[in-house]
């Protein structure tokens, strides 16, 4: 079912924005068939890519607090699957120390200056 889910949401995303939707959407690409098959999909939408990172304890231990994660999840993204491998980000951000409003400020500041070149799209 896991795989059926994420191909239908993928196309649901271009469908809400053709539609006239602006979209924030949080999303890990696990794979890079996933990222190539967002970037056809998403190819005439302004997109802007943010890689947010963190430190691996603290993954660790925002699962254990959680309970509701399978722990070593999110550490085995980074560490097995390379999700930050498969291609450049418009903007990159740690959130090791938690997710503050500069950091939030950061991310719209950056949307706000960005250029007509996109990772997602590899248009300039």
């Amino acid at each position: 079912m896991r795989p059926r889910f994420f191909k239908g949401f993928h196309r649901c995303l271009p469908a809400l924005a053709g539609a006239g939707n602006d979209l924030i959407v949080e999303h890990v690409i696990e794979f890079r068939t996933w990222r190539e098959s967002l970037s056809r999909l998403l190819a005439d939408f302004d997109v802007f890519l943010v890689g947010v990172h963190c430190d691996l304890a603290e993954i660790d231990r925002r699962e254990r607090e959680r309970g509701d994660r399978r722990i070593g999840e999110g550490r085995s993204h980074v560490e097995t699957d390379g999700i930050h491998t498969f291609g450049p980000y418009d903007y990159e951000v740690d959130t090791s120390d938690g997710v503050s409003t500069t950091l939030t400020q950061s991310v719209v500041t950056a949307w706000r200056s960005r250029g007509t070149r996109r990772a997602m799209s590899g248009k300039s």
